[in-house]
């Protein structure tokens, strides 16, 4: 078998979630951007916004902006830092707490049907061998995949996606 063939499995398995990532957002009525940062919320209560964008590899701009349309949806709220006037601590609503539960149960489910068929002993060999491509990807940088490497790679994908126009 050729390494692409695995390759391009890889990618498919991580097309159709994404998608069905984006369908159960939708139907919980949440954006699909706003699931990762209520679930770490609810783990890390009171955390700053900075530390969401860290955990999470994206830009702190993007968190402020979602972080302000959570809050107008009733899901987080912002309150100023007593030690630091310039940070917003951010914790779970009820209202976000109770969609985090809801979509947990449905990705728990998402995620059973997806290992059906496999043992613990073949999902931890699985586990071993997708560690070990992770580590052959990161020692090909100079500088490894720190979380300001992986925000950059983000937003030139971001870019490059963007220049990409369909053929006429």
């Amino acid at each position: 078998m050729k390494f692409r063939e695995i390759v391009s499995r890889l990618e498919k398995i991580e097309i159709l979630r994404r998608l069905r990532f984006y369908e159960l957002a939708k139907q919980v009525g949440v954006y699909h951007g706003q699931m990762p940062i209520l679930e770490y919320v609810i783990e890390h209560d009171g955390c700053t916004q900075k530390q969401i964008a860290d955990a999470l590899m994206v830009t702190p701009a993007s968190i402020a902006t979602s972080t302000k349309r959570m809050q107008k949806s009733g899901l987080i709220t912002k309150k100023v830092d007593e030690n630091n006037l310039r940070n917003n601590t951010v914790s779970a609503t009820e209202t976000g707490a109770a969609l985090s539960e809801k979509w947990s149960k449905a990705m728990a489910g998402y995620d059973e049907r997806m290992q059906t068929g496999f043992s613990e002993e073949e999902l931890a060999q699985l586990l071993g061998y997708l560690d070990r491509l992770i580590a052959n990807i990161e020692c090909c940088g100079e500088k490894g995949m720190d979380t300001e490497s992986i925000r950059s790679l983000r937003n030139k994908m971001k870019n490059a996606d963007k220049e990409i126009r369909p053929i006429d």
